[in-house]
């Protein structure tokens, strides 16, 4: 099935790029992780984002949009667990995925099977960005990622209450950023 995706990668991957690069949140935590995924769907998608800061806070957001515009967006705060934080430094540490360099992606207007992922780490020369559009495109680099999204995963399912913090530009998509599937 071909689903189609208008510019979405390039919306989100400069968008959050160049969100990170300001680097503070209001805590004046500088920022550690950016990880996004958008899981498409038939006139719908859903949206997950999770910003990690320095001082082990994080911000999470999770999305349903529909037409390009939430229909809904919940946010998450919180403090990592020392058991947390130290799994995901020893992921980001680790010397094959500090190593991985993923070529930008060039976007296109029809993707077979979309379903986008953005991270970005920093590090001491700046930020190591990656943007994967499908799983298909993640598998060169399987081996690197599957921690990280494994650990991404397990924290999405950890019961959080809600916060009334407001959602992050970091992880807002803009209205262009439809993703439908025909």
């Amino acid at each position: 099935m071909i689903r189609l995706i208008t510019i979405l990668s390039v919306a989100l991957g400069v968008g959050l790029w160049a969100g990170a690069s300001s680097n503070e949140p209001a805590s004046g935590a500088a920022l550690r992780l950016v990880l996004s995924e958008v899981r498409p769907g038939g006139l719908a998608s859903e949206q997950y984002c999770m910003l990690v800061f320095d001082d082990r806070h994080f911000h999470s957001e999770t999305a349903h949009r529909q037409k390009g515009k939430d229909k809904e967006r919940k946010v998450y705060e919180g403090q990592l667990s020392d058991s947390d934080w130290n799994a995901l430094i020893a992921i980001l540490d680790a010397k094959e995925f500090r190593e991985l360099r993923v070529p930008p992606t060039v976007p296109t207007l029809v993707v077979q099977e979309s379903h986008p992922y953005t991270i970005s780490v920093a590090r001491p020369s700046g930020f190591q960005n990656m943007e994967f559009l499908t799983k298909e495109s993640l598998k060169p680099y399987q081996a690197q990622l599957k921690p990280l999204l494994e650990w991404w995963k397990s924290s999405r399912g950890a019961q959080l209450p809600e916060s009334k913090a407001p959602a992050d530009s970091r992880c807002s998509l803009n209205d262009a950023d439809a993703i439908f599937s025909n």
